[in-house]
């Protein structure tokens, strides 16, 4: 099984920001995928969600810069930190762009950050999602709403997203998809 781990913040007023692109993209996956998704368990900091074979789901309670807490909770549990598959935004990659990567720095997302920092590693599986190019400063960006541009975009991000998604429940381990996962959706 894969965890999912969307990256974001929670609540209503976050639910169309910029920061929250990795819940925002997981939900329309299942919302076409999975709309009824089971409760496996409930952490302190999280619940964790059964989307049909081989998926789990593992969404934060907590703000972004605390994510790593419900992490930790999990692999205390006994899921193992390279079955993770951390969903986030990435102010570095144009918006409509999506990387997948095994390992590498927090690139200044306080949310990475945490969860490197609890669970001890930064060798979890994630997909970069794009939200660039960006404006200064950050956080208003970031915690800025989608322009009707960018929903635009955002809406041709679902095929490629649902493709990550099946190569995903084909692959044995994460490791699997290095160098053959990601997309980048067309103006």
């Amino acid at each position: 099984m894969f965890v999912l781990v969307p990256l974001g913040n929670p609540g209503e007023a976050y639910t169309a920001t910029r920061h929250n692109l990795g819940r925002l993209m997981l939900q329309r996956w299942m919302e076409a995928h999975c709309p009824h998704p089971a409760v496996v368990h409930t952490f302190g900091t999280g619940a964790l969600y059964r989307l049909g074979h081989p998926f789990l789901a593992l969404v934060p309670g907590t703000y972004m810069n605390l994510s790593g807490q419900a992490c930790a909770e999990a692999a205390k549990a006994g899921f193992e930190p390279a079955r993770m598959v951390l969903l986030h935004d990435d102010k570095d990659l144009p918006l409509g762009e999506g990387r997948y990567r095994l390992t590498g720095s927090d690139g200044g997302h306080n949310g990475l950050k945490s969860v490197f920092s609890h669970l001890g590693t930064q060798d979890i599986p994630r997909l970069r999602l794009g939200i660039g190019p960006y404006p200064r400063p950050l956080v208003d960006f970031v915690l800025g709403e989608w322009t009707d541009e960018e929903w635009e975009v955002i809406d041709r991000m679902d095929e490629p997203f649902a493709a990550f998604m099946k190569l995903l429940s084909e692959a044995e381990d994460a490791g699997a998809l290095a160098g053959r996962a990601g997309f980048k959706v067309s103006a």
